[in-house]
């Protein structure tokens, strides 16, 4: 069993470090939101299990993700846009943190919508 797991989790990485290495700067973004909103919602399943851990490996993936898109943010050729992002950026950190400590699932999910919204504008400007 633990073999089986550890070989999916091998494939996957491989999966996903093909997929990067193929990837134009758009679609990284997008593949981060999609890493995002996996961890969020794998967060928020976590919560209502009462699967501490996985919660805390998932909020954790979700805000490591948070801090790479925030920190790719370009100011000066971004402007308001750069800013605007930042500022939803920093809600979703937040509310991730509060969702996790106070194991609040229903935080998770309003937070994955707000990402899901960022995920959808993203996938609208299309290079």
């Amino acid at each position: 069993m633990m073999q089986a797991m550890r070989a999916r989790q091998q494939y996957a990485a491989i999966d996903t470090a093909t997929r990067t290495e193929q990837a134009n700067p758009h679609r990284l973004i997008e593949m981060l939101y999609d890493e995002l909103l996996s961890a969020l919602r794998q967060a928020g399943i976590a919560v209502d299990r009462g699967d501490l851990a996985l919660k805390s490996s998932r909020i954790s993936r979700a805000l490591s993700i948070l801090h790479g898109l925030e920190s790719s943010l370009d100011f000066n050729r971004g402007g308001s846009v750069a800013q605007s992002l930042s500022s939803a950026y920093g809600y979703l950190r937040q509310e991730t943190i509060a969702a996790g400590r106070d194991n609040d699932s229903r935080r998770l999910a309003a937070a994955t919508e707000a990402a899901v919204g960022l995920a959808d504008a993203w996938r609208q400007i299309r290079p």
